[in-house]
């Protein structure tokens, strides 16, 4: 069995059903992994840049996977949506500020390095909006 397909019935089976939500989800994984080993490997010498970069991109991974999976269900919600929403959105918002303050006065980490592990999500998005542009060109 392939490594995308064991991920992918992994999402599947921690309720990630829609598969374009699965796909936005496991290539995040990958690029958060990936950063993880980059930061691994530089950490020589650059200790509170490395750790900086990683907790970034583990920080906004733990964001996307909690508004991917909770933005499925909200599209099925009938009631009481919007506010279940903000609620979630704005306890992300203070635990994740919580975090990055702590990173960066205790951590001592590189805020150039927190917010390129941040960044992270954009470039899955960016990835995978090409990706998507262009199966539907050569569709045409």
């Amino acid at each position: 069995m392939k490594i995308n397909q064991k991920i992918e019935s992994f999402l599947h089976r921690r309720g990630f059903t829609h598969p374009d939500v699965r796909s936005l989800v496991r290539n995040q994984l990958y690029l958060t992994a990936g950063t993880c080993l980059i930061a691994a490997v530089v950490s020589i010498g650059f200790a509170h840049w490395a750790l900086g970069l990683a907790a970034g991109a583990v920080l906004i991974t733990f964001n996307f996977w909690s508004l991917a999976k909770f933005g499925q269900h909200l599209a099925y919600m009938r009631k009481g949506a919007v506010v279940s929403l903000l609620i979630r959105f704005y306890g992300r918002l203070i635990l994740s500020g919580l975090a990055i303050y702590g990173l960066i006065v205790w951590g001592q980490c590189s805020i150039y390095a927190l917010l390129a592990g941040l960044s992270t999500v954009v470039v899955n998005a960016i990835f995978w909006g090409v990706a998507g542009f262009r199966q539907k060109v050569k569709e045409a």
